[in-house]
């Protein structure tokens, strides 16, 4: 007999353990990230009830990989990096997806409609992702050429951060509300009050994009720091 399922390769199994394929999991959680933010975008493009739910799809997905990937490596004898560097890749980069299933979660509730500001964030995260993907990907083949994607989810939320500034800056203009209320226009108080709820809703989700630029820069460390171990 011979093959996969021999005697021989039963007993060379059980004295030395195969080594899941740890490098290849890691990578298809970094797609599944890059998917949701690709996604993000589309949603902040043009909010529909189909990219709300494809979100809602990836986010799954990406927690069933997460909740897979963590028990292979708790049952694993060896791994290919070190092991706590597997495990903050999983975690890492299963954890910017949570977040943005919850951003449009709450734009939905809040009936928060998209604007300049949210795209022009999601974009950054998506471009930060779409490098994390490339960067683990590289991992096991060319891990030294792997860096500089590392570097473009370092500089998220330096990127994420200056739009943000912004967007507050533009949200916290409320002169045309003080005129009308010292002109004693009509419903000049109720405007006022409905303008400063819309700020408070709005400033909430700007604040979770660039919490989400954080978390990538957290998943863009782990890549540096596997990089500097095995490149």
């Amino acid at each position: 007999m011979s093959g996969a399922n021999s005697p021989f390769t039963k007993m060379l199994d059980n004295v030395f353990p195969r080594i899941p394929p740890f490098l290849s999991m890691i990578t298809l959680q970094a797609e599944a990230l890059s998917k949701g933010m690709s996604t993000a975008v589309d949603y902040m493009s043009e909010p529909t009830t189909a990219r709300f739910h494809e979100i809602m799809k990836i986010e799954t997905l990406a927690h069933e990989l997460r909740e897979k990937h963590l028990d292979v490596l708790n049952n694993a004898f060896s791994t290919p990096i070190d092991r706590e560097d597997v495990l903050r890749s999983i975690i890492t980069l299963e954890i910017p997806v949570a977040s943005i299933r919850v951003v449009v979660e709450e734009m939905e509730a809040l009936k928060i409609k998209s604007d300049n500001q949210l795209l022009e964030m999601a974009v950054i995260l998506r471009e930060s992702a779409a490098a994390l993907q490339r960067g683990f990907s590289k991992l096991d083949t060319s891990p030294a050429q792997a860096d500089p994607d590392a570097q473009v989810g370092l500089q998220c939320l330096t990127n994420v951060d200056r739009v943000y500034r912004k967007a507050l800056v533009q949200l916290y203009t409320i002169d045309d509300d003080l005129n009308k209320m010292r002109t004693h226009a009509d419903g000049a108080e109720v405007q006022a009050m409905i303008h400063v709820v819309e700020m408070l809703k709005r400033r909430e989700i700007y604040r979770h994009l660039r919490n989400i630029a954080g978390k990538m820069g957290d998943a863009a460390s782990v890549l540096h720091a596997i990089v500097v171990q095995i490149g």
